[in-house]
């Protein structure tokens, strides 16, 4: 029986290789996605009880910066990409406290809460989100996968930390095809010229 590994140029691929590609794979589809997104597609709404493209891109990046500093690395909410880096002061948004856990990531917002979210450009929103790419990537290309393997700190260490960083970023992949449906609903509902 033949054993088939994955190769890379550089040799095997390691569970982090393959989690980089991921991230990699990810951003470059959703650039690709959002060409020709324009702000008034960006924060339209299907109905009064729906969340936007705005929404959904700010929530990709919160949850896996949530996943990866707090529940992977157990850090404090102070570490994490939002707040570090200065996005709570760019745009008077605090979300840690909020939703589910507390963890400010969109999941169990109110509808108030949602509404409350700071509207912002589609620049900004990519860029709080390679912000949180980079950071999980250069992670993933200095942490040996001994390292990865060991329980994560949150969920009572149930999962691992590649197990949770894997499954923020699994959402991340999921949230590409919510968007490709918003943008194309919104297509559709504009009046032929």
């Amino acid at each position: 029986m033949s054993t088939y590994n994955l190769v890379h140029p550089h040799g095997e691929l390691t569970g982090n290789d393959v989690m980089i590609d991921y991230l990699d794979d990810n951003l470059r589809r959703l650039k690709r996605y959002l060409e020709s997104v324009d702000d008034e597609c960006l924060h339209w709404l299907i109905d009064p009880e729906s969340i936007s493209i705005a929404t959904i891109l700010w929530h990709m990046g919160r949850i896996l910066d949530v996943f990866f500093t707090q529940l992977a690395l157990g850090y404090p909410s102070k570490k994490e990409c939002w707040i570090a880096g200065g996005w709570v002061e760019k745009t008077g948004y605090d979300p840690r406290g909020l939703g589910r856990d507390g963890w400010g990531s969109l999941n169990e917002y109110t509808l108030e809460e949602v509404a409350a979210m700071p509207k912002l450009s589609k620049e900004q929103y990519v860029n709080f989100l390679e912000n949180v790419y980079d950071t999980v990537r250069a992670y993933l290309k200095s942490t040996p996968m001994s390292e990865l393997a060991k329980p994560g700190a949150g969920f009572e260490g149930k999962y691992t930390c590649y197990q949770v960083i894997s499954m923020a970023l699994m959402d991340n992949v999921r949230h590409l095809g919510e968007i490709r449906l918003i943008k194309s609903l919104w297509v559709r509902a504009q009046p032929e010229s």
